[in-house]
């Protein structure tokens, strides 16, 4: 393992770690991680009306660079389709589809063609104040459990 992933893989378990207990409270199942390819899930149930979720995050290169977030739908496994995404009020979970926050690769034009924001940067990705508190994994999770519990702006599935 090259040093970048021991550090990436170092940070994200600290993280992970952060937000267990949290996260058990709340139904989350958090897969083991898989080393190789910096990769693990986390399932999450809306309490509103029952709709399954399942986070894919990968996490090369992080921190200094932002996660790839992407949703797996969780009927036909497919990964990053409408389908797969939630649906709210706001543009976090935006259309392209994407979560659209500098804390997510998915929404930088630079790495992903469909990605809304050919004007952020990835590196100093921690910086742009569109990140907000979204600076680790536990955040982000917490973040994404809060718009799909959240009865007045939550819309179920993006399709």
């Amino acid at each position: 393992m090259s040093v970048s992933a021991s550090i990436s893989l170092s940070k994200v378990l600290q993280e992970i770690e952060r937000c267990r207990e949290y996260g058990e409270k709340c139904g989350w199942v958090i897969s083991e991680v898989d080393e190789p390819n910096q990769t693990f899930t986390t399932k999450m149930v809306s309490p509103i009306d029952q709709e399954k979720y399942i986070l894919e995050v990968v996490f090369s290169d992080y921190p200094e660079l932002p996660l790839i977030l992407d949703f797996i739908d969780p009927v036909s496994g497919t990964k990053g389709t409408k389908n797969a995404f939630p649906k709210n009020d706001d543009s976090f979970f935006h259309p392209a589809p994407c979560i659209c926050n500098p804390c997510s690769r998915n929404s930088y034009k630079a790495f992903n063609s469909s990605g809304p924001h050919q004007d952020w940067q990835m590196i100093g990705w921690k910086e742009n104040p569109k990140v907000a508190t979204l600076k680790s994994v536990d955040s982000i999770l917490r973040a994404i459990y809060s718009r799909i519990s959240n009865k007045k702006k939550y819309h179920g599935r993006m399709a």
